[in-house]
């Protein structure tokens, strides 16, 4: 087993206050005002985390078959936060049956008014205004099949079996298109960006476009179409294709976008951009009056940062991790496939805009004094967003259906990043009282896991609380535990699974399949009980005896302890004598109640389950200790500070 970081020893209860009220609050009270520090990585970083060496080649980007691909023009009106678009969409069926219609997303119409599926929903616990003060919208002028001269688009259309919904349109064809057929879609569109809401919209002059175009649906290799409306907790799911777009706004403004700047004109007061990207799922753009600018490499990789005025701290902070960011994840995952990244921070009037990935593009945010801050905000959130450029973004992962494989993943690979990056307590590392993000995302998630299975779809989740605790801070606990009982296997096994499923579209069968193929059938089905039928388990001891041997020479005796739930994972006890020694017991995955047998020079005094604290899961840490004596540590009375304080937390945090 691997033995937790010092931030586990200090105890969960620190970890918990610190993270929901100390990083809202350090720059206020503990903040530098000097320029960013460069950051020594640990000596021992890539000892201790570097992945497999990767046994086969890795797919490229130029291998991947494109399905759905879009050459556009956009043209941004910043007065009324309109976008003109037109162009065209190439469309391969590369389904095994003939296709009788599409599937059409027009995302934007879940902001068109207060009964769309996305704002009858509320964000009870997690990110997402519950009010959009300005509505936005996607109205389709023209949809036209060109190689058929036939129109598509029907005027009425709504969400299927939803009349207040347009997000999910249903697109029939005037004749079936074969297997590997292509068709021309000839479309133009005008998008309404709604104020800032969810990932996309307006404040000010500031406009970050998100699902701003009529995207078609991911097509299955069956011939259906994994469609659905936009809901609250979901994100989205789409084929690779290749992007072609152009877009213009006005002389004074910068353009920050999905790719590669293939050419830039100025026509009549007005800035032309097109930008370019092969074997992507998405295209996503930002433009502001208001914007700096600073750039940095990453071997092949040409960052830029669009910040704000004054936030050059940040922005120096920000590109500084993903640089660091690059090296790590495209070592342990794979090479990052693209040849540029931008970073966009958000003014704080559009920080609903910020936290959010796309290909090539990731947003932050933050106000100026988080950036002072003494714990690594800024880095854990470029991290994380940058994480997303594998999960989902290169393996391409369904997050309607399953987020765990998105934000859990990218969850627990940020947190893998910030200890190899920064240390073990690098989210917080000051004496005395460190913190690690892994102790922060245990205490998010106690008592959440009888809610609903972490595998969930994103519309199964009846509260925000539930979707954050569960799809973040369990599915990564999961993750991490698995790693610390079985010795890295969840670790290694990831990065299997994100060079076997590179550009593949993976599902959570693909994970546990990964996992067992690197460490046997106990963890993969400690893995498929947790995530697919809410399994949990609290080991505690029950009693413990000993008496002298009837020989004189020592000690005999036994300790009963009780493991509830459904979760078999193995186990460690430690019993300590009343001298202070201690011997250690391993046992088996299993559930139930067991004897230890002990023996010793001396009575026992007490006994602690999972004294490294490696079983994450362990609903209840109060309980996992038992002494016959006062013993050197009070065990007891931190393991209940501990839970008071993650309840603190859980009451504090979003």
């Amino acid at each position: 087993m691997k033995a937790p970081g010092r931030s586990a020893v200090v105890g969960e209860a620190i970890a918990a206050f610190m993270g929901a009220v100390l990083l809202v609050s350090a720059a206020l009270l503990l903040g530098s005002i000097g320029p960013p520090a460069a950051r020594a990585l640990p000596t021992d970083s890539a000892s201790d985390s570097a992945a497999p060496a990767a046994t086969a080649a890795l797919r490229s980007a130029s291998d991947v078959k494109a399905v759905s691909s879009y050459t556009l023009s956009a043209s941004l009106d910043t007065d009324l936060h309109v976008i003109k678009g037109e162009g065209t969409i190439r469309f391969v069926n590369t389904s095994q049956k003939a296709l009788d219609r599409l599937f059409v997303h027009l995302y934007l119409n879940a902001f068109e008014h207060e009964h769309t599926v996305f704002r009858r929903e509320r964000s009870l616990g997690f990110r997402g205004h519950d009010r959009v003060d300005e509505p936005g919208d996607i109205r389709v002028k023209q949809f036209r099949w060109r190689e058929q001269a036939a129109e598509l688009w029907s005027a009425n259309a709504h969400s299927p079996g939803d009349p207040n919904d347009r997000t999910d349109i249903e697109v029939l064809l005037p004749r079936p298109l074969a297997p590997n057929e292509t068709m021309t879609i000839e479309m133009a569109f005008e998008s309404k960006l709604p104020s800032v809401a969810l990932r996309t919209g307006f404040a000010g002059s500031f406009h970050m476009a998100g699902q701003w175009f009529p995207k078609i649906a991911k097509l299955e290799p069956d011939g259906t179409f994994a469609h659905f409306p936009f809901q609250r907790f979901s994100e989205f799911y789409a084929d690779f294709g290749d992007y072609d777009v152009t877009i213009d706004v006005p002389q004074s403004f910068t353009v920050g976008a999905t790719g590669s700047l293939v050419e830039e004109r100025h026509e009549a007061e007005r800035r032309v951009v097109r930008y370019a990207q092969r074997s992507v799922h998405d295209f996503a753009f930002t433009a502001w009056d208001g914007f700096e600018e600073r750039t940095a490499s990453a071997g092949n990789v040409s960052l830029r940062c669009l910040f704000p005025r004054g936030q050059g701290r940040a922005a120096a902070i920000e590109l500084d991790a993903a640089v660091r960011g690059l090296a790590f994840f495209g070592e342990r995952y794979g090479e990052y496939p693209y040849e540029t990244l931008t970073i966009v921070h958000p003014p704080d009037a559009a920080a609903e805009a910020g936290g959010m990935e796309y290909p090539t593009l990731i947003t932050t945010g933050g106000s100026y004094a988080q950036s002072l801050a003494p714990g690594r905000v800024l880095e854990g959130l470029t991290l994380h967003e940058l994480g997303h450029q594998w999960f989902y973004g290169i393996v391409a992962s369904n997050e309607n259906a399953s987020a765990m494989l998105d934000e859990g993943l990218t969850t627990y690979a940020t947190a893998e990043a910030i200890v190899a990056l920064y240390g073990e307590d690098g989210l917080v590392d000051i004496d005395p009282f460190p913190v690690s993000i892994a102790a922060v995302e245990r205490a998010r998630q106690v008592g959440y896991f009888s809610h609903q299975a972490v595998a969930a779809s994103a519309g199964e989740f009846v509260s925000g609380a539930d979707y954050g605790a569960l799809v973040y801070g369990r599915s990564a606990t999961i993750y991490r535990t698995l790693d610390l009982v079985f010795d890295g296997v969840f670790r290694d096994a990831l990065a299997d699974f994100a060079r076997a499923h590179r550009f593949g579209h993976p599902t959570p069968n693909d994970l546990v399949a990964a996992v067992r193929a690197r460490g046997g059938d106990v963890p993969a089905a400690a893995l498929a009980r947790a995530i697919f039928d809410k399994g949990w388990l609290d080991a505690q001891p029950l009693g413990l005896w000993s008496r002298a041997m009837a020989d004189g020479k020592g000690y005999q005796g036994e300790v009963v302890i009780a493991r509830h739930g459904d979760l078999s994972l193995p186990l460690v006890v430690e019993m300590t004598d009343t001298e202070g020694k201690s011997q250690r017991k391993t046992l088996d995955a299993g559930n139930g109640a067991v004897k230890v047998a002990y023996e010793g020079a001396a009575p026992i005094a007490y006994v602690v389950v999972d004294p490294d604290r490696a079983v994450l899961l362990d609903e209840d840490k109060r309980n996992d200790a038992l002494g016959n004596q006062p013993a050197g540590f009070a065990w007891r009375t931190w393991l209940t500070s501990s839970l008071t304080t993650a309840a603190l937390f859980h009451a504090t945090s979003p």
